[in-house]
């Protein structure tokens, strides 16, 4: 037979019997028969004197005792209750054979004796703490007294309950729970020494664990007690309780008891108490894991004093655990590195959250890693050691973001983890800086951040170049380097500073920086830069044409005054030749404006901007044709709007060399032809010839396009550039010969899509371009155009076939004749329209 089957076997004999006695039990408490009564709950009770169930069984015999204890506690409240003393009961029992059951009884009595009021509850409960000290064997021991404290926990007199006063004191309270706490802690510390064997030590580590339980809930009985305050605290309960935890030189014990009075006293005390409590942390056992204890407490400390201030200023609680944890690496030499790293990470978190604005302590911190990691010999961390620096760096960044850049071991830290590591890290710093909502404003924090997320913007060199490739890495990993790339494009919007000059040197570092990444990130990282190049460019034009401004009106300040001068000298000399002279009027006094108040042209000209946004997206053209032609384009307009001509006719020279060179699928074609048309449409400020010259050409891609229908759309398209606004407008060019050659080589076009009667649509688009044109007044559209596209449209739209397309087709047709016929009846337009016939 197993040892798990002998345990069963012996749980469910001791079971039965005990149910058999409680059921004759029961019937003798009915029968009000006090000596049979006693007799046989007694018998009941003799079961706990077992010593073959482990501590997991005996318990559940215990409950299954003391379910039937109740009735018995209950039936003695009753005989009081009749009249009977409950001394006649207390000495009755007293008088049963076995050690055991007469405790147990005893302690049933105590309490009804305790709640009758017949003698004072300090008299009975020191009656009963001395007689327990009989039973010595452990496990009967702990639940004896367990079974002690649970009927006196509604019966000790503390301050404010029914037993203070002639039943005693809070002292007396508290006296009767240490002394049971110091007496079972000694027990549960002799389980680890019964047997003797060290095959079963395990086990017996095990059982003492499930017993735990059984001393900490004295502890918790001290921590309910009204009448302890801070001072009692301090100078009686704690010192007591500490002194049994060192005594007893017992590892499991030590971890346990330590914890439980972080966990069960308020913070108010453990802040009045924290030195007494971290001088015993350096008494314990070497064995005794301490990192848990002190971070248990730093934890405790933190949620009670987190951003309130509510640590008490006079409390140095840093100095206190730094102090702590000096001496314990002092004496403790065999602590691993990892362990060494917790305790330092749990200190710069209490120091985070309980001393928000000291970066001193958060540097300190880092710097006792820094020399761990130096001391270390070995060349390379093991994974645990690197896990743990790679969050001690991760800690600090959600609170503090891009301020841990000023703290000197940063960085230093950085060094040590492996690229993958740092990676994670540069991360979780960008998502801090993006977070807090600050702004990259110098050249000198910017560099300081492109130091510490080097693995997001550079490969290191004993790595592979750039993201992985679809056939070498999943999905998920493309995924992940895409959202980091993202995370560090988001920092370009960052990037700001009210002075222009600083903002260039920013954004050129950027570039430096950004333009290492290799061919994957760029196409990521560089488009930002671009855009955030051209807000520049706009704000330095603005500074030069206000420093022009404010030039112009010195000058004419100056000339003013120069004048002034002249006059007030031609009026000396008047006065001096005719005494009798009498100036005019008093003449104005001219006060120029301090120099330094003046305010300067920026070094960096605006031309330098566009030269430097000219460079990057050169530098994307070979690897994104398609969205280095797009950056061209914008940064085309923006030139324009500054005014400057030649700048934007050279990008819209290289938008139409990578039209040329790289774009050889008909959709992307198409797609840039639609963005040339409408950047040149928004530009205002070319040469006639220059202008000419790309409308010209735009015109021609947009011929050679591969799809017919395509080449219609975008011939008819680009008719627009040549006829901009309204024919009235001299201000904007207009070829109104160029107009009608676009919507006639237009019509060609469509006619030669015409032989499945499927583009009857062209007709009808080209149609409504007609009718702008007609409207615009330009002079070489006239009705006889219109007239005749009607008709030809009318004769092809009855051959198309039945479908979504015709019925689309139809409505749009329908629409168009109906804004003709609404022409011809209004008064301004009548005239020009009655000649069309539709």
């Amino acid at each position: 037979m197993s040892a798990q089957e002998e345990q069963i076997k012996y749980l469910t004999e001791a079971t039965k019997k005990v149910k058999e006695h409680a059921f004759y039990m029961k019937r003798a408490i009915d029968a009000n028969d006090l000596d049979t009564t006693l007799s046989l709950a007694a018998d009941m009770l003799r079961e706990l004197k077992t010593s073959l169930l482990t501590p997991r069984n005996y318990y559940e015999l215990y409950m299954s005792v003391l379910d039937s204890l109740r009735h018995v506690e209950d039936f003695f409240a009753s005989l009081n209750a009749a009249g009977t003393p409950v001394v006649e009961i207390y000495e009755k029992v007293q008088h049963c054979a076995n050690v055991v059951p007469r405790l147990y009884l005893l302690i049933a009595v105590g309490g009804v004796y305790i709640k009758s009021g017949e003698a004072p509850a300090k008299d009975i409960l020191k009656d009963l703490i001395e007689m327990v000290k009989c039973v010595q064997y452990p496990t009967r021991g702990l639940f004896l007294r367990n079974y002690l404290s649970q009927t006196s926990r509604d019966k000790l007199p503390d301050t404010g309950s029914e037993y203070e006063g002639v039943g005693g004191n809070v002292k007396d309270a508290y006296e009767f729970v240490l002394q049971n706490f110091s007496e079972m802690n000694r027990l549960w510390v002799r389980l680890q020494h019964m047997g003797g064997d060290k095959s079963t030590r395990k086990k017996r580590e095990k059982e003492r664990q499930d017993l735990k339980i059984l001393v900490g809930t004295n502890l918790v009985r001290l921590s309910q007690l009204e009448g302890v305050d801070t001072d009692c605290y301090r100078d009686v309960i704690l010192p007591e309780i500490l002194k049994n935890v060192v005594e007893c030189k017992d590892t499991i014990s030590q971890g346990y008891l330590m914890d439980c009075v972080i966990q069960v006293f308020p913070d108010e005390f453990h802040l009045a108490t924290l030195e007494t409590f971290l001088t015993t942390c350096t008494k314990l056992k070497e064995k005794v894991n301490i990192r848990t204890i002190l971070q248990s407490m730093m934890n405790r400390l933190s949620l009670f004093g987190e951003g309130e201030g509510r640590i008490p200023p006079d409390l140095d609680a840093f100095r206190l655990f730094n102090d702590c944890i000096t001496k314990i690496l002092e004496e403790r030499s065999n602590l691993d590195l990892a362990e060494i790293l917790r305790l330092q990470t749990s200190l710069m978190q209490f120091a985070l959250k309980c001393y928000p604005g000291r970066l001193d302590y958060v540097n300190y911190c880092l710097g006792m890693c820094a020399s761990v990691l130096s001391a270390t010999k070995s060349e390379s961390l093991d994974e645990t050691s690197v896990a743990e620096v790679e969050e001690l760096l991760s800690i600090p960044l959600s609170s503090l973001a891009l301020q841990v850049l000023d703290l000197q071991q940063y960085s230093e830290l950085l060094t040590y983890l492996p690229y993958e590591n740092r990676r994670q890290v540069a991360t979780i710093l960008v998502r801090s800086t993006l977070f807090s909502g600050g702004s990259l404003d110098s050249v000198e924090k910017l560099e300081k951040l492109f130091k510490a997320i080097t693995p997001l913007i550079k490969d290191d060199e004993k790595e592979s170049s750039g993201a992985p490739e679809k056939d070498e890495a999943d999905e998920a990993a493309l995924a992940e380097f895409k959202e980091e790339q993202t995370l560090v494009a988001r920092l370009v919007h960052m990037m700001k500073s009210p002075d222009t000059d600083v903002q260039f040197k920013i954004l050129s570092m950027t570039r430096k920086h950004f333009g290492q990444g290799g061919v994957k990130r760029i196409g990521h990282t560089l488009p930002p830069l671009v855009f955030a190049g051209l807000k520049l460019a706009h704000k330095v034009k603005k500074r030069e044409l206000d420093a022009v401004k404010v030039q112009n009106k010195l000058k004419a300040l100056k000339e003013k005054q120069e004048k002034i001068e002249q006059e007030r000298k031609e009026r000396q000399a008047k006065k001096a030749a005719d005494p009798e002279y009498e100036p005019p009027g008093p003449l104005e006094d001219i006060v120029m404006p301090d120099e330094s108040a003046i305010p300067k042209p920026p070094a960096t000209s605006c031309r330098k901007v566009f030269q430097f946004l000219h460079e990057i997206v050169t530098a994307m053209a070979v690897s994104y044709p398609d969205l280095s032609l797009k950056l061209f384009l914008q940064s085309a307009v923006a030139a324009d709007n500054c005014k400057f001509k030649a700048i934007a006719y050279e990008f819209m020279s290289q938008a139409f060399i990578l039209y040329e060179d790289e774009l050889t699928d008909s959709k992307a074609q198409l797609r840039a032809l639609v963005l040339m048309v409408g950047t040149l449409l928004s530009c205002s400020n070319f040469e006639k010839d220059d202008y000419d010259a790309l409308i010209t050409k735009t015109t021609q891609y947009a011929a050679k396009l591969l799809k017919k229908p395509d080449q219609c759309r975008m011939v008819t398209l680009c008719s627009h550039l040549f006829f901009v606004g309204s024919a009235e407008d001299a201000n904007h060019y207009h070829d109104p010969k160029r107009v009608l050659e676009c919507l006639q080589r237009a019509l060609k076009i469509a006619d030669g899509c015409m032989a499945s009667s499927a583009h009857v649509h062209l007709f009808v688009e080209i149609l409504n371009h007609y009718l702008y044109y007609f409207e615009l007044h330009n002079p070489l559209i006239a009705d006889k155009y219109l007239t005749g596209l009607i008709a030809l449209i009318n004769e092809h739209i009855d051959s198309m076939d039945h479908g979504e397309q015709r019925t689309e087709v139809e409505g749009m047709y329908r629409n168009t004749l109906r804004h003709i016929a609404r022409k011809k009846e209004e008064e301004e337009t009548k005239d020009k329209f009655k000649s069309i016939v539709v």
